[in-house]
């Protein structure tokens, strides 16, 4: 993780192109899925709550079916059971990156990371980190060319907006991902 996560192309050759790689990548995943979706089902046991639950499934799932589309048309099937294994594991350096850039705001200036500013520095970064991965990993991990990793996220930007368009058309007074992870901030916030 740590020498894709730098720009080390021999990074990928560590994960394994199986499929038993791909399902232990996806599985801390599907772990959170289930914990969040048995909170989000517990604070709101309705309909509306199963609605957000397999939401949330199809934001895990969509990246992985768009990325197997393009590389079926780019004829690079055999590389992406070790891409997507590359690409789930590599993910969660986003959360380490803006675990750091946090520490580093707090010890600057405390009120900077309380205030919007810097929640915007902080969102802005881990987008900006996670946008970057996500193109280098295809790119090392397809052995894609510069530009057809940036179409390959653009499409998973791409139909991620459109699942949020259409839960949005489908249920306009829902915010699908904010509320499935709500229950989980609302734990956090809790006093123990």
């Amino acid at each position: 993780m740590m020498l894709l996560g730098r720009g080390r192309a021999e990074g990928i050759a560590c994960f394994g192109n199986t499929r038993d790689s791909v399902l232990a990548a996806l599985a801390p995943r599907l772990a959170m899925w289930l914990v969040l979706g048995g909170l989000t089902l517990g604070a709101a046991p309705q309909a509306i709550s199963g609605v957000k639950v397999l939401f949330a499934l199809c934001l895990i799932l969509l990246p992985a079916v768009v990325t197997n589309a393009l590389a079926r048309h780019w004829k690079r099937e055999g590389l992406w059971m070790r891409y997507i294994t590359a690409t789930w594991w590599t993910d969660w350096l986003t959360l380490f990156v803006g675990l750091v850039v946090a520490l580093l705001m707090a010890l600057a200036s405390p009120r900077l990371l309380q205030s919007a500013t810097g929640a915007g520095i902080l969102n802005g970064v881990e987008f900006g980190y996670s946008l970057w991965l996500t193109w280098y990993v295809a790119r090392v991990g397809l052995l894609l060319r510069r530009g057809q990793a940036v179409v390959l996220v653009l499409a998973i930007l791409g139909s991620l907006g459109l699942l949020v368009a259409a839960t949005g058309l489908l249920s306009p007074h829902q915010r699908a991902w904010h509320d499935f992870l709500y229950p989980l901030m609302i734990q956090q916030a809790q006093p123990h």
